[in-house]
C-alpha cells in the first residue's frame, strides 16, 4: 500500500510539473499538449472503435511475435547453455546478430515478404531472438554445476539432465529474457506501423495523428503505448513470482 502511494504521489507529481511547463508556455502550444487536453481527448478517443482495433492489431503482432521468438529462442538458449562447446561455434555470431538494430533488417524483409504483418513480425522475431539465446545461454554458464554432476554420476541420461535440471535453472534467466524480447517487440512493432502504416496498429495511429497535427491524440497514444508496455511487463512478472517461485 505504501508503495502504491508513492507511485500516485510520483505520477501526480508528473502531472502537476506538465501542466505548469503548459501554462506557462515554455514550449510552442501548437506542438505541445496540457495533461488536462490529452484527458479530454484520451476521453474522445476511448469512445471510438478505431483505438480498439489499433490496440489489438499491435497486442496481436507483439503477443505473435514473442511466441515464435520463444519457440526457437528458448530452446537454442538451453541447448547453448548446457552444451558450452556448441557455444564456441556460434556466440560471437549470435552477439554479432544481438548488435545489428532489428529496425535496419525490416526493408529486407519489406522487400522478401511485402509491407503487411510478415515483415513486421520477421524483424520483431530477429530482434528477440539473439536477446532470449545470449540472456539463456549466458545465464546457465553461471550457473552452480553441483546438480547437474550429482545427477551426471547416478547415469541419468542427458535428456531427462535437461527435463529435470537444466530447465528449472533455465527458467529464471527465460522469464528475464521474455521480458526484455517482449519489450523489444513492442517497439519494433510499433516503429514498423509507424514506417509502413497499414490499416490498424498503434504505430500507424501515431503516423496519422501526426499527419493531422493532432497533437493531444499523439500524446494520448504514446501514452497507451507506454502503459500497454507496463502491462505486460507487470504480467509477467507476476508469472515469474508466481511460477518461478525457488528464484532466489
Amino acid at each position: 500500500m505504501k508503495n502504491f502511494t508513492k507511485v500516485l504521489i510520483g505520477i501526480g507529481s508528473v502531472l502537476v510539473l506538465w501542466q505548469i511547463i503548459a501554462m506557462l508556455g515554455i514550449f510552442n502550444p501548437i506542438f505541445f499538449a496540457s495533461p488536462i487536453e490529452v484527458a479530454q481527448e484520451a476521453t474522445i478517443m476511448l469512445q471510438q472503435l478505431d483505438i480498439y482495433n489499433d490496440i489489438f492489431a499491435t497486442f496481436y503482432r507483439v503477443i505473435l511475435s514473442v511466441i515464435i521468438a520463444v519457440i526457437i529462442g528458448v530452446p537454442l538458449g538451453i541447448a547453448l547453455g548446457y552444451f558450452s562447446r556448441m557455444y564456441q561455434f556460434v556466440g560471437e555470431i549470435i552477439d554479432f546478430l544481438r548488435s545489428i538494430p532489428p529496425i535496419v533488417i525490416y526493408p529486407l524483409l519489406l522487400i522478401s515478404l511485402g509491407p503487411g504483418d510478415a515483415s513486421r513480425i520477421g524483424t520483431a522475431v530477429f530482434g528477440s531472438i539473439a536477446v532470449l539465446i545470449l540472456i539463456i545461454s549466458q545465464g546457465l554458464f553461471q550457473q552452480d554445476k553441483t546438480r547437474q554432476v550429482f545427477y551426471k554420476s547416478r547415469g541419468v541420461s542427458t535428456i531427462r539432465l535437461l527435463k529435470e535440471v537444466v530447465w528449472y535453472e533455465a527458467l529464471p534467466h527465460t522469464m528475464t529474457a521474455l521480458r526484455t524480447a517482449t519489450s523489444i517487440s513492442l517497439v519494433v512493432i510499433v516503429v514498423t506501423e509507424m514506417l509502413v502504416g497499414g490499416r490498424h496498429g498503434l504505430g500507424a495511429r501515431v503516423q496519422q495523428v501526426q499527419i493531422t497535427s493532432n497533437i493531444p491524440d499523439l500524446f494520448a497514444t504514446i501514452i497507451l503505448i507506454g502503459l500497454i508496455g507496463i502491462i505486460l511487463n507487470k504480467l509477467l512478472v507476476w508469472t515469474e513470482k508466481k511460477y518461478v517461485f525457488w528464484k532466489t
